[in-house]
């Protein structure tokens, strides 16, 4: 007779492979022979994820946790899938007649919260916003020198539904620190103070009101701003990073993050054809439906299809409508190049100190800038200036949709992770796994890049020595000392540009490896912590 174990594992290997009802069927079937089977329940999950199917999904994934309250990986789904519904809507909600260029853009908030998130996934998992790691926050923005368990300042400007407040807030818990959430909906306020109160999180300042007023409304100055995804919706982004300015402490730094214009000229494109194409129907929800339909048959050879994928159309786009508005029919965006972001900046008195990645995916992003890393060191294009080698390298790239960077006012803030008295320290488990493996002889790793490109990384002896020797306590040339090789024969360059190390001084906080739970693939498509199981 089968087993329900035996029936449980041969659902999971059908899954694998895509035949997503036959793996249903032997899941069902191990339930019928173990009703209390949460690994099976587990398992049923994730297949109706891939069906479409996210209330089922939600069901048995809270089926399995009822069951064992464990199952981290459980957890974690469970996580993501009641954040996954929330932006899965009719469009009924969205909102009626438009006003001027801000009130369309608060309207659209208020109708529609962003990111969608549900309260109740912050009992399963913790959303990461990767920018506002402190780990790295200490070392580009900071020198590596910033105790956190002294009195800190943070504004979230433009917090929307609260991933930035509520991971920030999750850090500095236990800290004098003080958050000041902003922004202009409502409705968005709303769920990130639900969040709060389900995390017992109340280091936080709640303010409905827009990042233009920051000056005026008596919050006193910052020692660090957060601002992603929020400038490049106004309707004069510049007088929106003055007015952040206008509240940065002196020694103070910012977390910014632009739309890329070449990463998105796909977007964009997409963006003007529906515009057009819903320009004769008054309701947004009429209109949200009819671009639907459009972006669902758009023919193989579409650009937007092609960059996107029919795969990530059909089970992102089409099934989440918060997002589909967000990105597709925005009312009020615009995007940069590498040197306009630069430009941007400077026009506030601030200097960039790193791009870094945003979300969890494509965290190779600090190479992506880099022209060498495209065309190696070729000698006639040296001369080039540094905004143009960026541009250049973001054209060669195409995948760059996003720009996160931090800035400051004083043209270099970052530690160089490289110095001898930088101490490095793994930034994730997954950093672990991957610093354990290159550790060993003759061992490499090939990282796949966002742009379906790729490269091997094969440390000679002296490095792989001195990965293994990095222990968050020692500094660069105690190691370097302690192994009797030169620091400068060390080459650091891959393993601090992907975060698989974060860099502070003896001053600075020391923090954990965050307990994420990506795992060590080969090729590795290199990711940082997006979400964390509870």
């Amino acid at each position: 007779m089968t087993s329900a174990e035996a029936l449980n594992n041969l659902a999971s290997t059908l899954c694998a492979e895509g035949r997503l009802d036959e793996a249903e069927a032997k899941c069902r079937e191990a339930l019928k022979l173990r009703p209390n089977f949460p690994q099976a329940y587990s398992n049923l999950g994730v297949i109706a994820a891939g069906q479409g199917k996210p209330e089922e999904a939600v069901e048995a994934f809270k089926r399995a946790v009822e069951l064992d309250a464990s199952l981290l990986d459980v957890r974690l789904n469970l996580g993501v899938m009641l954040n996954r519904l929330v932006g899965n809507r009719s469009g009924q909600s969205l909102f009626g007649g438009m006003g001027g260029d801000g009130e369309a853009v608060r309207r659209h908030y208020e109708s529609l919260p962003f990111p969608p998130r549900d309260p109740e996934a912050e009992r399963y998992a913790l959303k990461v916003s990767g920018p506002d790691i402190l780990a790295k926050v200490n070392q580009y923005c900071f020198g590596g020198a910033r105790d956190f368990s002294k009195p800190f300042r943070v504004l979230v400007a433009g917090c929307g539904t609260g991933d930035s407040v509520i991971w920030l807030a999750h850090q500095l818990k236990d800290t004098p620190a003080e958050i000041v959430a902003l922004d202009l909906s409502e409705a968005s306020l709303a769920v990130a103070r639900a969040r709060a109160a389900i995390r017992g999180l109340r280091n936080i300042h709640w303010e409905h009101a827009s990042l233009l007023d920051a000056d005026m409304l008596g919050i006193g100055m910052f020692d660090y701003i957060t601002c992603l995804g929020v400038l490049h919706h106004l309707p004069d982004p510049e007088a929106g990073l003055r007015a952040l300015e206008s509240v940065l402490a002196e020694g103070g730094a910012m977390a910014i993050m632009l739309y890329g214009a070449v990463g998105r000229s796909h977007i964009y494109a997409t963006q003007r054809l529906l515009r057009q194409l819903t320009a004769g129907l008054d309701h947004p929800a009429d209109q949200l439906s009819f671009a639907k339909q459009i972006v669902g048959n758009l023919a193989p050879t579409n650009e937007f299809r092609r960059r996107e994928g029919a795969d990530v159309i059909r089970g992102t786009y089409l099934v989440d409508d918060t997002n589909f508005w967000d990105t597709l029919m925005h009312s009020q965006d615009r995007a940069y190049t590498a040197s306009q972001v630069r430009e941007y900046l400077a026009s506030a008195g601030l200097h960039v100190q790193g791009f870094v990645s945003y979300g969890g995916n494509a965290a190779t992003t600090a190479l992506q800038y880099d022209l060498n890393f495209h065309l190696g060191d070729a000698a006639h294009l040296r001369a080039l200036p540094p905004a143009e080698r960026e541009d250049a390298a973001e054209a060669l790239d195409g995948s760059l949709s996003l720009h996160t960077v931090y800035a400051t006012r004083t043209p270099y803030s970052a530690l160089d992770p490289t110095a001898p008295d930088a101490i490095l320290s793994p930034m994730s488990d997954l950093a672990r796994h991957v610093i354990a493996h290159l550790a060993a002889p003759y061992a490499d790793i090939t990282i796949a890049l966002r742009n379906g490109g790729g490269f091997t990384f094969r440390p000679l002896a002296g490095t792989q020595a001195f990965l293994a020797a990095i222990d968050g306590r020692r500094s660069n040339a105690e190691i370097a000392a302690s192994l009797g090789i030169p620091l400068n024969a060390v080459e650091l360059g891959i393993p601090t540009a992907l975060h698989w190390v974060t860099a502070r001084t003896a001053q600075g906080t020391a923090f954990a490896p965050l307990p994420d739970r990506n795992r060590l693939t080969f090729p590795l498509l290199h990711s940082e912590p997006s979400t964390l199981p509870l």
